[in-house]
């Protein structure tokens, strides 16, 4: 796995890896007004070099409010645009919940881990 750090700032790191050919990108503290473009860079940076999908882990994101909401709901649309496709792990309550009361969970694809969103872009054989 080569993983690069994309933008690194005291309340937000972004860091950028690919995974099993997925480009993953890993948010680590808050996302906020003052750190949600920062996150929108590296998704549309990342949809540049990604395949079909993107993963978006916010695994470590310690923050999580209607700014969070509207730059998942920002990063999707740009997926469909691109037809692509956006997983998103959220395996903690901070991050997951906002997306449920809101609504926003049934549209976008959660999973508790990176693995479990690899696996979910994996291919299924046909029988």
């Amino acid at each position: 796995m080569n993983e690069e750090v994309f933008k690194e700032s005291p309340l937000l790191t972004v860091r950028v890896a690919t995974v099993a050919g997925i480009v993953v990108i890993a948010v680590e503290g808050e996302i906020d007004v003052d750190t949600a473009d920062e996150v929108l860079d590296a998704v549309r940076h990342a949809f540049e070099t990604a395949g079909p999908a993107l993963i978006a882990d916010l695994t470590e994101v310690s923050f999580f409010g209607s700014t969070g909401i509207s730059t998942l709901i920002s990063a999707h649309e740009h997926a469909d645009e691109l037809g692509k496709k956006l997983h998103v792990v959220a395996p903690q309550r901070a991050v997951r919940r906002p997306l449920q009361v809101t609504g926003v969970a049934d549209v976008l694809a959660l999973h508790d881990s990176v693995e479990e969103a690899l696996s979910a872009l994996k291919p299924v054989p046909s029988e």
